[in-house]
């Protein structure tokens, strides 16, 4: 039952979907609102997931992984969507749906390290930062698909379409920009998980194959703005970086913890 504080959520991405997708439909005073929606929508869903976490006797686990995620990107996405950059929406709203519709659907599974440490002040701190980050480099991903589909469309000439999206070189900015937030939140995150296992547990704590995988991550992130920066200019190298690194960290919340037992593994 507490979870129907996610049906108003829901309700309000699926608009957002709408108004992004159809705005010749629902017309262009309901498009101008859509960033206020989507601020609304979001504090709603910090309610609704705080509310659960801490007072619904709920075991962060995948449901609320996926959850978080979802919440992450609308906030990004309130935080930049005006103007042009408002049509970022089009990818932003119906993924942001899908994520939270699948949270509400899979099968709930805790994380295994909860069972042994318990509840810890490390851990909200070690999610937000973690899921702040995650929320960062998914909007760059989604805006890297963007910015590849409007290059190859110019380099085409073929400009239908382009009309509502910001320039290259803003897109680009963006896309940047986010994924520099996301690895510096993914390494404080990490710093912050290693700081709750030290004070948490009483032996020493092994190295599981969730870190390795997120380790690598942050050193792709890494490589990724270290060829960004030294190199220059190199946009669609970039946006490939983010799009191929979100597809990882995906794959490693979810695939990782179901596949391999340790540490950050699904408990049943």
């Amino acid at each position: 039952m507490i979870r129907l504080l996610y049906i108003p959520v829901l309700a309000l991405y699926g608009w957002l979907t709408i108004v992004h997708l159809l705005p010749a439909w629902v017309g262009e005073r309901s498009v101008a609102r859509a960033r206020t929606v989507a601020t609304i929508a979001a504090i709603l869903h910090l309610v609704a997931l705080t509310w659960l976490v801490f007072e619904g006797n709920t075991t962060p686990g995948i449901q609320e992984g996926l959850s978080a995620i979802s919440l992450g990107v609308m906030v990004a996405y309130a935080w930049v969507g005006i103007g042009r950059v408002r049509a970022l929406g089009m990818l932003v709203s119906p993924f942001a749906l899908v994520l939270l519709g699948t949270a509400l659907v899979v099968p709930s599974h805790g994380i295994r390290a909860l069972e042994v440490t318990g509840y810890s002040a490390w851990l909200p701190v070690h999610l937000a930062l973690v899921f702040s980050g995650i929320g960062g480099f998914g909007l760059s991903s989604i805006v890297g698909v963007v910015y590849l589909w409007a290059r190859d469309r110019l380099k085409k000439k073929r400009f239908d379409g382009l009309q509502r999206l910001p320039s290259l070189e803003v897109l680009d900015r963006i896309q940047f920009r986010a994924m520099l937030f996301g690895f510096i939140f993914l390494t404080l995150g990490i710093g912050a998980g290693g700081a709750w296992a030290t004070a948490s547990l009483h032996h020493a704590w092994t190295v599981d194959a969730k870190v390795w995988s997120v380790v690598l991550i942050w050193f792709w992130y890494g490589l990724a703005l270290q060829v960004r920066l030294v190199g220059g200019r190199r946009r669609r190298r970039t946006a490939l970086f983010s799009i191929l690194g979100f597809g990882g960290l995906l794959f490693s919340l979810v695939g990782v913890n179901y596949l391999v037992s340790g540490w950050h593994g699904y408990a049943s």
